[in-house]
């Protein structure tokens, strides 16, 4: 069965996450993705090899799995965009593609004459998506941004962690990769537009904006009341007690909360019957406000090991689950079952897990991911298609634009 965007073809000038994530997402919904490389580097993302975060002698040190995330089952053309040549060629592009997707500064490609009002002289239809690390107005709009400053610029960070603690970051590049969801989100409602208007549609999704509106439910209570929560701890700034991560004697499990009917099976399954009915911990105070409560779950998890908590409490239907570690995440049959997780032929590392999309259509469910494209592997099939002879792919290479 066809996916939705089959027969989409897109135009990444991207790199690293933001704009390479949005067009990871859309080619999983089924769009041709033509990711634009330059010339002599390609995506920033292929140097960070795994070798650089852990150690030169780890296995498949000198494969960057940065660069797998987010461009399986693209092609790549190497184009270099300082010449006019360069340009040409994606002018060419631009001709034959619904969505030009860019995560360059904004203004970048406005300078090389393939800003939206450029682009879309070209074509009248074209959906102009721009990855912005801050939006498309405002003091900030030509200001340099990364994942980080995202979290910090928009509240997240001074909200996580113990209140003894440093603002800290999530432990995911979680602004780039929402940012890059939300900025897919409005590709698919800009092309169901065109297809109404037949007229081209500009979109801008920032990660800063993203990262704000991730946290309505939190602003708006600072908005409403004028008082800044606090820290989120090992919960959420406004859940405290059965909330968030306790030790166990072999690791950790994370509880989200236990309502009235489950507490007196939760009390059962803790042996703390004497509180089921004190009021001290009725349910307002148990979720919101229970450092009491906490106190007395952290003096008893440590007794039984995690996988002996959760056949107990998933059991009575209380709210938990492990707190799993990557290579836990990896073995996961759940993940596996609804391809969260894939298998990836590679040149180099051979047949590895990789992560899948998180959307599944009609109940179709992938088990192999799609290669990711050597630099510039498909750059004379993208050429010949674009109407280019030999003798002028061969002029291309002489001049060093592709």
């Amino acid at each position: 069965m066809s996916k939705p965007l089959e027969g989409i073809k897109v135009i990444e000038i991207a790199q690293e996450i933001q704009g390479p994530f949005a067009g990871l997402f859309l080619a999983d919904m089924g769009a041709e993705i033509t990711k634009v490389e330059n010339r002599e580097t390609g995506d920033l993302s292929r140097w960070l090899l795994a070798g650089l975060i852990g150690r030169p002698e780890m296995k498949n040190a000198n494969v960057s799995h940065y660069f797998i995330a987010m461009n399986r089952g693209k092609r790549s053309i190497t184009v270099d965009l300082k010449k006019k040549e360069g340009i040409e060629v994606v002018k060419r592009l631009v001709a034959t593609h619904d969505v030009l997707l860019t995560n360059y500064r904004p203004g970048v490609l406005d300078r090389l004459g393939l800003g939206y009002e450029d682009v879309r002289k070209l074509n009248p239809k074209i959906v102009y998506a721009q990855a912005s690390s801050w939006g498309p107005r405002g003091p900030w709009v030509s200001r340099p941004s990364r994942d980080t400053l995202a979290q910090a610029a928009s509240g997240l960070m001074s909200k996580t962690g113990m209140e003894s603690d440093p603002p800290l970051a999530a432990g995911a590049a979680i602004a780039d990769q929402t940012g890059a969801l939300t900025l897919a989100g409005g590709v698919m409602a800009a092309l169901f537009a065109r297809e109404r208007t037949g007229k081209s549609q500009k979109v801008d999704a920032s990660i800063y904006g993203t990262m704000i509106a991730s946290q309505g439910f939190e602003l708006n209570y600072a908005s409403l009341t004028g008082e800044e929560p606090a820290r989120a701890g090992r919960g959420h700034p406004f859940l405290h007690g059965v909330w968030g991560a306790f030790r166990t004697k072999d690791s950790f499990i994370c509880i989200a909360g236990v309502d009235d009917k489950r507490w007196a099976d939760f009390c059962r399954i803790m042996g703390i019957q004497e509180i089921q009915n004190d009021p001290e911990f009725e349910n307002a105070t148990r979720n919101f406000h229970g450092a009491k409560i906490e106190k007395i779950l952290d003096g008893i998890f440590p007794n039984k090991t995690t996988r002996e908590w959760l056949a107990e409490l998933t059991a009575a239907d209380i709210l938990v689950t492990e707190v799993a570690t990557h290579q836990q995440v990896l073995k996961s049959e759940q993940a596996r079952a609804n391809g969260y997780l894939l298998d990836l032929e590679h040149p180099v590392a051979g047949k590895i897990t990789v992560t899948g999309c998180p959307v599944s259509l009609n109940g179709e469910i992938a088990t192999e991911a799609k290669p990711v494209p050597e630099h510039g592997q498909h750059t004379e099939e993208i050429l010949l298609e674009l109407g280019y002879s030999w003798e002028e792919i061969g002029a291309l290479r002489e001049a060093e634009a592709v």
